[in-house]
């Protein structure tokens, strides 16, 4: 007599079924001692469902898996799977209700999903994980169609990087099912015998024998690496016409309460048929049955008809956890590790907007790599990490645009302190004095300063003057440029610009100009020069004491910049330097600007901008800073903000709600911008790091 390795339905069904004749056998073994020989015939029956769950008593299980560099292979169940680290181009918070599922439906429609196709979401450890997965058997060329247009389609929606090799290796970790764990759960059934006597060596010997040749042809591997402790029982979803703004509240509050989860989708060809064959029964049944009983499945039916109708795709769906997800009918079970590698018997009917609710559009760790140098911004709204991997930026540059009194220096100063902790080196063109809390060295730049008249590794000595020439012209409202250069001359090479600008002034004939240049060389770096090795350690320069003289200011920060910016310029090095300007409105309407933001991109130094305002700053140097994070304030600020921007209705209703930062706990309301990315941000201060002027 041959016994089928599965009987032809679910999981759970099985199990129930399972449960349900191995009572009623052992109950009748009271009454005649033979119905134990059905027991074992049970068991035989269900031999791979016992298996499973024997084995998964002491440890959570998944098939063996066959590792290549870049795909799994499950040869029991005949899956293939692909898995890839995908982090959100949009985000839920931002998107709105309606946008929202019109993004999820589109994504949906274009993956073209069957019913051996299974796309799974993941969100473990702090990482978003993507996996592609196919019914199919090598040279699997169905399922490498298939994977090709999933990750076309996903990188529409999301950053995504394949995982392969090691990185691989460790998402999966399988492990060997020890030896001790397999006579442990040998021994309980041994219970049969002093009861039933040596009948009751039957069903025990039988199911010994499925459970150790199931170990040895090596059915299954402990499960090592994607653990979830519960599994979704029933689609409760399915039982009312959801609508947008149900989809969109369902789904924040779901990513604001569960940190780990998975989601398998999957397509459903049946569903359509299923959904008329069974109204009709239940229009049958309302007529020569009782009205309350056959009443309920009427109004399912018709919904789900509804929804289809209205453009929802048909689905299965799983959705594994290890949180309580009411409405999902989420369960502990030891086979939710076994159901994510074997999905198919534990899929649930679903549809697109049900699936929506669990899509991973948030969070904004916006990297893909484990090895950066990642900065905590702070958390979303969700409560979900905001972080930013420095050597994930195209350069290392950043604006931070705030009003007064939101937080903007201290945000800076937050950030800053994570910076010096990786080690990097730090300047800061301080005007207020509200830098030195970083713990690093100050210097005021009228007794010490970057001696601009001789920079290092100059090679074009007239466009390094020209650039002099131009800082005098936009600092001091100067429109002779001509002037200036004949007054400057050589001035590149020649030493000490004390001296320089000292005999500048005796030998123009500008009153005006002989009072500038008299000005630079007696209010600058009286008592000497600061040293290239104390830029590169990091500094704090303070400007107190020329800030009085704002064009003085500008023509210093903008050397400054000058400097640096022929230190690094023509380099190609990871970022290990930052230069931050605060108060960058001196400065920042340069055209000189653009060129040191544009030259220094992968030059090993970066430039943090702090700023009021953004008016007359170009949208060109804009595009060219990668990162921008935009603090809270009131109405007249966030409107000068949406055209320099593009603000939408959700950022600028987000910003309008800042308050000041006591009033937030050490926090404050920001947009977070990386190109395409823009994320809602409650970024944390540092309170150890908040000066009594803020």
């Amino acid at each position: 007599m041959e016994f089928p390795t599965k009987v032809n339905m679910n999981f759970n069904t099985r199990v129930k079924l399972l449960a349900l004749a191995s009572v009623i056998t052992i109950i009748s073994s009271f009454v005649t001692r033979y119905a134990l020989i059905v027991l074992a015939v049970i068991i035989l029956a269900f031999r791979e469902d016992v298996a499973i769950l024997a084995l998964s008593i002491r440890h959570p299980v998944q098939p063996q898996l066959v590792i290549r560099d870049n795909y799994v292979y499950d040869p029991v169940n005949k899956l293939v799977h692909s898995f890839m680290l995908i982090e959100p181009l949009h985000d839920l918070l931002r998107l709105g209700e309606d946008k929202f599922t019109n993004l999820i439906d589109e994504m949906l429609l274009r993956l073209n999903l069957c019913d051996r196709c299974y796309v799974t979401f993941m969100v473990t450890g702090g990482r978003k994980i993507a996996r592609v997965s196919m019914l199919d058997e090598p040279p699997f060329s169905g399922f490498r169609d298939f994977q090709a247009n999933v990750v076309k389609v996903l990188g529409d929606y999301f950053m995504v990087r394949m995982l392969k090799g090691d990185e691989l290796k460790t998402i999966i970790n399988q492990l060997q099912y020890p030896v001790s764990s397999l006579i442990t759960v040998l021994t309980p059934p041994l219970i049969l015998v002093p009861l039933f006597g040596a009948l009751g060596v039957v069903p025990w010997i039988t199911y010994a024998a499925v459970v150790v040749w199931y170990y040895i042809s090596g059915g299954v591997m402990v499960n090592g690496g994607l653990q979830f402790m519960r599994i979704s029982t029933r689609n409760g979803l399915m039982t009312s016409k959801v609508t947008q703004t149900d989809v969109y509240l369902l789904a924040k509050a779901f990513h604001n309460s569960v940190s780990e989860y998975a989601l398998v989708i999957s397509g459903n060809s049946e569903l359509s048929s299923l959904a008329a064959k069974e109204y009709h029964k239940a229009s049958e049944s309302l007529v020569v049955k009782e009205r309350g009983k056959s009443y309920p499945g009427l109004l399912y039916w018709r919904n789900v008809i509804d929804r289809l109708t209205s453009g929802e795709l048909p689905l299965r769906i799983l959705l594994l956890s290890n949180s309580d997800v009411d409405h999902m009918g989420t369960i502990k079970s030891r086979m939710a590790s076994y159901a994510l590698w074997a999905p198919g018997e534990f899929l649930l009917s679903g549809l697109s907007h049900d699936a929506a609710v669990f899509i991973p559009l948030t969070g904004g760790k916006l990297s893909l790599t484990n090895d950066g140098r990642v900065i905590r911004i702070g958390q979303d709204s969700l409560g979900k990490p905001v972080e930013v991997d420095l050597d994930s930026l195209p350069a290392g540059h950043m604006l931070l645009v705030g009003p007064t009194g939101m937080g903007k220096s201290w945000a800076a100063r937050s950030i800053l302190a994570k910076l010096i902790k990786m080690g990097m080196g730090i300047v800061v063109i301080d005007p207020h004095g509200e830098y030195s809390n970083l713990g690093l060295p100050v210097v005021d730049v009228s007794e010490r300063f970057v001696n601009f008249t001789s920079p290092p590794n100059i090679r074009n000595i007239k466009d390094a003057t020209l650039r002099i020439a131009q800082s005098i012209s936009e600092s001091f409202g100067i429109e002779d440029l001509d002037t200036l250069l004949s007054d400057l001359g050589s001035v590149i090479g020649h030493g000490d610009f004390r001296l320089v600008f000292s005999n500048a002034a005796k030998r123009t004939l500008s009153i005006e100009l002989s009072y500038i240049y008299d000005l630079i060389s007696s209010e600058l770096g009286r008592r000497g020069f600061i040293k290239q090795e104390e830029l590169l350690s990091g500094i704090i320069l303070s400007f107190k004491s020329i800030l009085p003289n704002p064009e003085l200011t500008a023509f210093a920060m903008s050397q400054v910049m000058a400097y640096l910016y022929s230190m690094f310029a023509g380099r190609r090095a990871r970022l290990s330097n930052v230069l931050v300007v605060d108060e960058a409105y001196y400065v920042i309407g340069s055209g000189l600007m653009e060129l040191y933001v544009r030259g220094l991109r992968k030059s090993g130094l970066g430039v943090m901008l702090i700023t009021q305002t953004l008016t007359n700053v170009s949208a060109t140097l804009i595009q060219n800073i990668p990162l921008v994070l935009v603090m809270g304030g009131p109405d007249s600020y966030i409107l000068e903000l949406m055209s320099h921007l593009r603000l939408n209705q959700s950022e600028v209703e987000w910003l309008r709600l800042g308050l000041a930062p006591h009033m937030m706990g050490s926090r404050s309301r920001a947009l977070l911008i990386e190109g395409p990315i823009r994320r809602q941000v409650l970024v944390e201060l540092d309170p150890s790091l908040k000066p009594i002027s803020d």
